[in-house]
């Protein structure tokens, strides 16, 4: 995927230092096709609220694992902060719509050959970037 929207929320100059948002809110800019997708993660490195492991996301980041999309969206209600890690999705074609990354807990990429997807993440968030590195 060539084309990419950078997130920052919270963290530009003038913000509160911190990210304004994590997955849950990344999924649902993303709407009814992240629902609809399965979704696989790797380099997963998260806090929950209890600090216990999340289930969804061990299994999605399991060799060979993956979640439907609804299973992620409510399987994610303990996590408190995603400090790094790649979330791709693919339809029921088996083609990769989308890859989301989160970095270092420092911002979140959203990659998609898609302009609508793109789009969405724009519409949702306001601190954004396009780029247009390579992912993967």
């Amino acid at each position: 995927m060539t084309r990419g929207i950078v997130i920052r929320d919270g963290t530009q100059p003038g913000g509160r230092g911190g990210l304004d948002f994590d997955l849950a809110d990344v999924l649902l800019a993303l709407g009814e096709p992240a629902i609809q997708s399965t979704w696989k993660c790797s380099r997963l490195d998260y806090v929950s609220l209890d600090e216990c492991d999340i289930d969804v996301l061990e299994r999605a980041s399991a060799p060979n694992g993956s979640v439907k999309g609804v299973e992620l969206v409510n399987g994610i209600q303990q996590l408190m902060q995603v400090i790094d890690g790649e979330f791709e999705a693919t339809d029921a074609t088996g083609r990769r719509w989308a890859l989301i990354r989160a970095v270092d807990s420092s911002w979140w990429e959203v990659w998609s050959e898609d302009e609508s997807v793109l789009g969405a993440v724009l519409n949702r968030f306001k601190f954004t970037e396009t780029t247009s590195q390579d992912a993967r």
